[in-house]
Parts: structure tokens; C-alpha cells; sequence
């Protein structure tokens, strides 16, 4: 299946973009600023639904997060990549535990280290997401999840889409974990809540 089927699988169940577009992300950037690339079918996800909360909850994130006034959070792709190397929040204590052969409580290590976890998404359940950063090429980065109401880890061996694809669907054996109740519209006919686009950078 390829990106424009999953998308358009996922416009049935999750409901049409947003009726004014969304700005794209301006992915050219990307290796300059965070020195390498996304997987193209999150960028396509990006450009096409923006920064989303589905359900209101499981929340994706994109580069065109909005910075936390709370946290000083960066802009853009660094914005995005503070999501994982943020010094005192959740994925600090992972690494940590990797750090300290705490395996049961983080098997992976977390970026910037090679071949470590990168997050795109939470829910209000505290469960993470990620790719396993696992080789040069992004496209064949697998999605990790942390459960932690299980107290479990699992490796998906797909990309970004097709995880999401099968836990909306439910063929995902922890579906009702990813998006607790499972799906129901929330706004305008659609089950998710548009969150923002590259337009609400503050810097160009």
C-alpha cells in the first residue's frame, strides 16, 4: 500500500483534512537544521493534516508545533526534536534508565544517541511513540511504543502510517491502548482536532 492509499484509507475512518488546507512544512530544511531527514509518510501526513489530536487522545506531533511558553521550547524542527531531548521530562528518564541498564524500563536508547527512539506522539494515558531511528534510511524507520498504564514496550516493524492505519482500523493488537474508547467525531464531523500548521511559526 502506498502513501496516498494510507492517507486516503485514514480520511475514511479519521475524516478529510482540514477544508482550508494545511501550510506545508518546508522539509527541505530539515537536514540543515536537525542534520537528517523525516519519513516521507509522516512528512506527507504533516502536509496534509498538520499537528493533530486524535480522539482527543493520541496526539501526533509535526515540526510546526507552536513553542511552550512554560517550557521555552524551540521553534520548528528543533521544536520537534525538544519532544525528545527535553532535559527533565519523560524521555529524559528513559534514557537515563538506558543509561543505567535499566532495560526493563527503556530496552532502547533515546536521540541523539545512534540508532535511538525519536518521539512523534503521546496520549493522555502517558503512552509514547516513536521511530527506532534503526539505519540511514528514515523510511524504514519501525515505530515503537511505550505503554506505561502495561508497563510494556512493542515494536511495530512498519513506518509511521501504517502504525497509525492499524491502530485506528484496530487491527493493531493494542489499539484500545493507542486511542483509549477508539474512534468518535469530535469536531466538524471529524475524529481528531487540528492542532496547527507551519503558520504558526513565529520566525520564517
Amino acid at each position: 500500500m502506498d502513501i496516498e492509499e494510507m492517507l486516503d484509507r485514514l480520511a475514511v475512518v479519521i475524516g478529510p483534512p482540514p477544508a482550508d488546507g494545511v501550510v506545508p512544512v518546508p522539509w527541505e530544511r530539515a537536514p540543515g537544521a536537525i542534520g537528517f531527514q523525516l519519513p516521507a509518510d509522516f512528512r506527507a501526513f504533516a502536509d496534509r493534516y498538520g499537528m493533530v489530536s486524535i480522539r482527543d487522545e493520541l496526539h501526533v506531533y509535526t515540526p510546526s508545533a507552536a513553542p511552550s511558553p512554560q517550557t521555552g521550547q524551540p521553534l520548528g524542527f528543533e521544536g520537534f526534536l525538544y519532544y525528545t531531548t527535553e532535559p527533565y521530562g519523560y524521555c529524559a528518564m528513559l534514557a537515563q534508565a538506558y543509561r543505567d541498564g535499566d532495560y526493563d524500563e527503556c530496552p532502547y536508547p533515546l536521540f541523539p544517541a545512534e540508532g535511538g527512539l525519536l518521539k512523534w506522539g503521546n496520549n493522555y494515558n502517558s503512552d509514547q511513540f516513536f521511530w527506532l531511528m534503526r539505519g540511514a534510511d528514515p523510511d524504514r524507520w519501525p515505530v515503537v511504543a511505550k505503554f506505561d498504564s502495561m508497563l510494556e514496550w512493542d515494536l511495530f516493524e512498519g513506518g509511521f502510517l501504517e502504525f497509525l492505519l492499524a491502530a485506528v482500523t484496530e487491527r493493531y493488537p493494542y489499539h484500545q491502548s493507542v486511542v483509549p474508547g477508539g474512534m468518535k467525531q469530535v469536531d466538524d464531523g471529524c475524529a481528531y482536532r487540528f492542532g496547527g500548521d507551519w503558520s504558526k511559526q513565529l520566525l520564517e
